[in-house]
């Protein structure tokens, strides 16, 4: 999932502004694949474990001190619509621990962070991630 429109994302409390993007991306953290005797192309695939990742790219206007720390744990929470008009705007909630925390600083382009989060599962079962319409 990519969101292109969120302005502000708020995690643990502290407000994220001039955000960029949202993007939310589900991998196979571990894979099943199983191959049959009568061809060279597999026949079952699984995928019991899954990773969803969070990274949200913020635009800095100034110093950035009050900065996630790996390993922190929060609620990220956003809203987000196709345009600026707020139009079929929805919620997305879930709860996310930090892993990586990049800069980009450019004279040309101006400077941005980058933080890279996983969405964490309350019971393991269900999805992480819940979206809403507002």
């Amino acid at each position: 999932m990519l969101f292109l429109n969120p302005r502000e994302v708020t995690f643990g409390g502290v407000v994220w502004s001039e955000v960029e993007s949202v993007s939310i991306a589900r991998s196979a953290a571990r894979s099943f694949v199983e191959f049959g005797d009568a061809g060279p192309h597999a026949v079952l695939v699984d995928v019991p474990e899954q990773r969803v990742g969070v990274t949200v790219v913020q635009e800095l206007l100034g110093d950035d001190v009050d900065v996630p720390k790996p390993g922190e744990q929060g609620a990220l929470s956003f809203v987000t619509s196709a345009n600026s008009s707020g139009a079929g705007a929805k919620q997305v909630s879930m709860t996310a621990v930090v892993l990586d925390v990049k800069y980009k600083v450019s004279r040309k382009v101006g400077s941005s962070r980058t933080v890279e989060l996983v969405a964490v599962s309350g019971d393991g079962v269900s999805d992480p991630v819940t979206v809403v319409d507002v």
